[in-house]
């Protein structure tokens, strides 16, 4: 630290050069001018200055009388000068704010004059002392009292005594909740007659520090705002169990949640009395702020038992139990939480659905099970039924059960009925609603070929035969002619076994009836089958062996 007086003291008597203006390299200014709550003065000045003289004017005229100076100053910084003592103004100077002449010099420079700034020849109040009552809070321990004392120093008599009554402080806290989130409050307290104040608080959080200051008031500086010490949280150890009075339910449905909740203490576990439960539909998070998906909540009664209403919306594993979040415990879940397994089953419809009936009676049912929702396609399983029903939907019955395979997808393959209504049923399961498909009539008319003949019954090789018979669809129950439709001749060597077709697209008259000729080929069995048509199903003729000559 240089004294700037010493400096001074030393040059006395030196015949200085007369210097007209300070090289550049010397150029300085004062920056600031503040007054401290123990009344001196502090400059913003390089710390190098030679010598620096203060003096307190009357006002900002020309002449205005001096009304204290001193040159003992200290070097407190790389820019910074301050008294070495209170400045004291004349007995009976009114308090207030007084301009200031700033004299210095600087290195290989002369002697500079600076006016400006202020010194505050004020009342300066301030807190001396604040502190807490308490360390730490905790959950049943939750208010802290901080005591403090306001005093004033006065600059005439550069004495420091209480602060008047009334006067204000305020306060700020800086606080950390369950979820770590830094926020601030501020209170205000008035102190007594004898400068003691003191504030009840309830933080609910980790006081991680803060300020007290006394509020501006008209003649008084302000003190720089004492810092606080903070105040830390005890934690409380609990268990919980829970369970619910249904296991399925459907959606917006209420159901209870009963259980108990026990703190650790001394003695051992006890029943926790009052304490906030809340239920949540989703799993409680580890990072976030406030609770998610609460779904019901309740306190505790004197045992620790409690019960309430929870509304599930949507499919979950569970109902998620637990206090709800405090400092004092943890948030999240990084508190204990109970879960209590439930199934909601939620809404679908059938995606993709198709069905057919082919010419051979085999019936081919397709679709998925479609949500809103997205769906895992790798370990969903659900169970579905083909239904049918042969009274025009008065009764249904199963034809065929199954698992929905990748993605909630289904296929059924099955022999279907003449005429018949079909769909698709989902029972309720934990995952879905009971739901059935739109019914789907699908139908197809019998038919067959009957009174076949081949003559002659014995036919040369390479001989021409003739083919006769009658194609009937049943109607109504009673067996009809069918006229327009096609056969096809077809025959199997002896000894092969595959057939081949001799002769196709016969049609039949308006009676039914066929009639044709074709070669025989041999030694082998014949027969004829219907060709496809939309709405019959296929049917073919009884074999007939023909012993060739």
């Amino acid at each position: 630290m240089v004294r700037a007086a010493t400096v001074f003291a030393l040059s006395a008597g030196v015949a200085l050069p007369t210097i007209v203006a300070a090289p550049t390299a010397y150029a300085a200014t004062v920056t600031r001018t503040t007054t401290e709550d123990d009344g001196r003065l502090s400059l913003g000045l390089p710390g190098n200055a030679l010598w620096v003289k203060v003096s307190v004017l009357a006002s900002n005229a020309p002449d205005a009388a001096v009304l204290a100076t001193t040159d003992e100053l200290t070097s407190t910084g790389y820019n910074a000068w301050t008294t070495d003592a209170a400045i004291k103004l004349p007995e009976g100077t009114v308090f207030g704010d007084y301009p200031l002449a700033v004299e210095y010099r600087m290195p290989g420079g002369v002697v500079e004059r600076w006016t400006g700034g202020s010194f505050g020849y004020k009342l300066h109040t301030g807190v001396s002392t604040a502190a807490f009552d308490r360390k730490t809070t905790s959950y049943d321990e939750r208010n802290v009292v901080l005591n403090g004392t306001a005093t004033t120093w006065n600059p005439a008599t550069g004495e420091r005594t209480p602060a008047a009554a009334g006067t204000t402080v305020t306060v700020t806290l800086n606080l950390r909740d369950a979820y770590s989130t830094p926020r601030t409050t501020t209170a205000q307290v008035t102190t007594a007659a004898d400068g003691a104040f003191s504030l009840p608080v309830t933080p609910d959080a980790e006081i991680t520090g803060g300020s007290a200051v006394v509020s501006a008031a008209t003649d008084v500086d302000p003190d720089n705002a004492r810092p606080l010490s903070g105040v830390g949280v005890e934690k409380l150890t609990y268990r919980i169990t829970s369970d619910t009075s249904r296991y399925r339910v459907n959606a917006n449905t209420d159901v209870t949640v009963t259980g108990r909740v026990e703190r650790l203490t001394a003695d051992g576990w006890k029943g926790f009395t009052g304490a906030p439960v809340i239920s949540t539909g989703t799993e409680p998070l580890s990072y976030g702020n406030g609770v998610v998906d609460q779904i019901g909540a309740s306190t505790t009664y004197a045992d620790g038992y409690f019960s309430h209403l929870a509304r599930v919306q949507y499919a979950t594993t569970g109902i998620y139990t637990g206090l709800r979040p405090s400092v004092y415990y943890g948030k999240g879940n990084d508190r204990p939480y109970d879960i209590a397994a439930i199934a909601v089953p939620q809404h679908f419809w059938y995606s993709e659905a198709r069905m057919t009936l082919d010419e051979f009676g085999r019936l081919t049912a397709t679709g998925r099970l479609a949500t809103n929702a997205s769906v895992s396609c790798y370990d969903k399983v659900d169970w579905v039924a083909l239904q049918v029903s042969l009274d025009n939907g008065r009764t249904w019955r199963n034809m065929k059960s199954q698992a929905t395979q990748y993605c909630s997808f289904y296929q059924f393959e099955t022999w279907g009925y003449d005429n018949a209504l079909y769909r698709i049923y989902h029972p309720e399961t934990d995952r879905f609603i009971a739901r059935t498909g739109t019914p789907v009539r699908l139908a197809r008319t019998p038919t067959r070929i009957v009174n076949v003949s081949i003559t002659p019954s014995r036919p040369r090789t390479g001989a021409t035969m003739t083919v006769k018979g009658l194609v009937q669809q049943k109607v109504g129950g009673v067996w009809k002619a069918m006229p327009g439709a096609k056969v096809t001749l077809v025959f199997k060597p002896k000894g092969d076994p595959n057939w081949y077709w001799t002769k196709k697209d016969i049609p039949t008259s308006t009676t039914g009836n066929f009639s044709f000729r074709d070669t025989n080929y041999g030694d082998g069995t014949w027969a004829l089958v219907l060709q496809s048509k939309n709405g019959f199903f296929y049917s073919e003729s009884r074999t007939i062996y023909v012993d060739a000559i």
